[in-house]
C-alpha cells in the first residue's frame, strides 16, 4: 500500500466515524485508522485519531477505550513533552481519570497517582484546580470515604471557575449527587431546575439529570411530573450505552411506581448493553435496579415473564419464557458480586449499602400507572 492509499484509507474512515451516532461502530473506524497510523511510523497522525477516539468512546459507552487511547497518548507526551505537550490532553485527562475507580481492578493506589498526575498537569497550566477538586470529591464518594468527600466538596464549590472547569451545566449534574446522598431531595430538585427547564445543557445533560431527579419527585410525592421525566428522559438516553446507569434509574422508577410490564420491557432492551458494558459501576446500578423489578414481579404474583433476552445471556431460553425468581438469583449474584468487588478495593461498604437500599425498594412502592407506549 503506497503512502498516498493509507492515508486516503484514515481520512476514509475518519469522515466515516464523523458521520456515525456515538457507539462501537463509531470507535471501531477511528481505531483502525489508529491501526492504519501505527502500522506506517505515522506518531503525530496516530495520536490526533487517537485523541478522536477518547472522545467517542467517552460519549459513546466505551470508557475502557478510552483509557487504553489516553495511556497510549499520555505515554507520548511523557516521552516528548515538546511535541506533545500535556496542556494538549487536559480535558481529557479529566474525563479518563474520572471514571478509574468504576473499575474494581484498578487499585486505589493507581487512582490516586492518576488524581496526582492530573494536578501535575493542571499546575504546569496554572489553571484547573476547581476541576481537580471535583475530580478528587468524586472518587471519595464512590469510594465511600465519606468525611474525605464532604472536605473535597467544601472546597470544590467554593474555588473559583477557570478555563478549564467543566460547563456548568455538568457542574450542575454532578452537585445532584451531594445533596441526594444527604437526602435533600427539594434541595437538589431546586439545583436541577435550570437543567430541567432547558436554560442549561451540554452534550449528556438533561439527559443525566432526568433519571437523577426521578427517585427525589417520587419521594416528594410529584409523581406526575416525575412521569413526564421519565418520558422524556428515557427518549434520550435509550440508544446510548453510555448511559446504561441512567436507563438504571428510569427502571427503578418503573418499579417504585408498580410499572412492572413497563420496566420488563426496559430490562429487554437494554440488558445486553449491561452483559458487555466495561464500567462496573453502570452495570452494578443496572443490575441492582432490575434486581428490584424482579421482586416487585414476585409480589405481584408473576412467577414466570415473557421476554427477549439476548443469546449471551447465561440463562438464555429460545421461547423467550424465564422463571422470575430464576433472573432474580442472578440478578442478585450479579449485583453482589460486583459490590463485592467494588467494597474489597475501596475498603468500605458503600455498594453494600447501595445493594440493601435496593432491597428496600419494595417497601416504598407507590402504583401509579404509565400508560404512554415507550418511544421506538
Amino acid at each position: 500500500m503506497t503512502e498516498q492509499d493509507w492515508r486516503e484509507q484514515v481520512n476514509h474512515l475518519l469522515g466515516r466515524a464523523e458521520r456515525l451516532d456515538p457507539g462501537e461502530a463509531k470507535v471501531m473506524a477511528l481505531e483502525e485508522a489508529a491501526r492504519l497510523a501505527d502500522a506506517h511510523g505515522d506518531v503525530p497522525l496516530a495520536f490526533e485519531v487517537r485523541g478522536a477516539i477518547i472522545d467517542a468512546a467517552t460519549f459513546g459507552g466505551f470508557p475502557d477505550r478510552a483509557l487504553v487511547a489516553f495511556a497510549w497518548c499520555r505515554g507520548q507526551q511523557q516521552r516528548d513533552p515538546v511535541r506533545y505537550p500535556p496542556e494538549d490532553l487536559l480535558w481529557k485527562q479529566k474525563w479518563v481519570v474520572g471514571r478509574l475507580d468504576e473499575f474494581p481492578h484498578i487499585s486505589r493506589k493507581q487512582i490516586a497517582g492518576a488524581l496526582d498526575d492530573v494536578e501535575q498537569c493542571f499546575t504546569k497550566a496554572e489553571a484547573g484546580r476547581r476541576a481537580l477538586l471535583k475530580l478528587r470529591y468524586q472518587a471519595a464518594r464512590d469510594m465511600g470515604d465519606t468525611t474525605v468527600a464532604e472536605e473535597f466538596w467544601a472546597q470544590w464549590v467554593r474555588e473559583p471557575r477557570d478555563h478549564l472547569t467543566d460547563c456548568r451545566a455538568c457542574e450542575l449534574d454532578d452537585e445532584l449527587d451531594h445533596h441526594l446522598d444527604q437526602g435533600e431531595y427539594a434541595m437538589a430538585l431546586e439545583k436541577a431546575r435550570p437543567l430541567l427547564e432547558g436554560r442549561s445543557a451540554c452534550a449528556e445533560v438533561p439527559h443525566l439529570t432526568l433519571g437523577s431527579v426521578l427517585y427525589p419527585l417520587f419521594k416528594l410525592g410529584r409523581l406526575e411530573q416525575a412521569r413526564d421525566y421519565h418520558l422524556r428522559g428515557y427518549a434520550l438516553v435509550q440508544r446510548n450505552r453510555e448511559f446504561l446507569a441512567t436507563v438504571g434509574e428510569h427502571l427503578e422508577f418503573l418499579t417504585l411506581t408498580g410499572n412492572v410490564e413497563r420496566g420488563l420491557k426496559l430490562f429487554e432492551r437494554h440488558v445486553g448493553w449491561a452483559l458487555e458494558h466495561a464500567s462496573h459501576r453502570d452495570r452494578f446500578t443496572f443490575h441492582s435496579a432490575a434486581l428490584a423489578l424482579m421482586e416487585q414481579a414476585l409480589a405481584e404474583g408473576r412467577e414466570q415473564v415473557a421476554i427477549s433476552l439476548p443469546r449471551a445471556f447465561t440463562l438464555y431460553s429460545p421461547e423467550g419464557a424465564y422463571e422470575t425468581r430464576t433472573l432474580r438469583g442472578w440478578l442478585a449474584s450479579q449485583a453482589e458480586g460486583i459490590a463485592a468487588k467494588f467494597d474489597s478495593r475501596n475498603g468500605t461498604d458503600r455498594f453494600g449499602r447501595l445493594l440493601a437500599r435496593t432491597r428496600r425498594l419494595g417497601t416504598e412502592v407507590v402504583p401509579f400507572p404509565i400508560d404512554s407506549p415507550l418511544p421506538g
